[in-house]
């Protein structure tokens, strides 16, 4: 596993700056007064969606097969299950995506969902912070 992180640096990297631009999105969009992007599910749908991305894209590049069956999930998804709020459309979207990284690559997996649990409790725990 640490031979693997060594070899894809880059894609962690990648990963560290997606999760800054991420921020720095919701820090400018928060400046005009948009209070929807405030919230905890608007906060943390921009952190958590272009990590999943990415790995979800990472995953099924060069497999038509995985490429189609996550475009068929994604649909079941989006349209027979009504969504409440983003935040819960992005969950839905992860647990997709981590079932398709357990089948391609358990490797995938475990970074996707270390790193997405992760971000999620350290936007947590930053929201309390600032809350008090």
């Amino acid at each position: 596993m640490i031979d693997y992180i060594l070899q894809n640096q880059s894609k962690i990297e990648a990963i560290a700056i997606l999760v800054f631009f991420a921020i720095l999105t919701r820090a400018s969009v928060g400046i005009h007064h948009q209070n929807w992007i405030k919230t905890f599910s608007g906060t943390m749908t921009l952190i958590l969606l272009p990590v999943i991305t990415f790995a979800i894209t990472s995953v099924i590049s060069g497999n038509i097969a995985l490429s189609l069956g996550m475009i068929g999930a994604l649909s079941i998804v989006r349209f027979r299950n009504p969504v409440r709020s983003s935040f819960e459309l992005v969950i839905f979207f992860l647990m997709l995506s981590l079932g398709i990284c357990a089948a391609a690559d358990i490797r995938w997996l475990i970074i996707l969902g270390l790193t997405s649990n992760a971000l999620i409790v350290a936007a947590y725990i930053i929201n309390i912070l600032f809350n008090k």
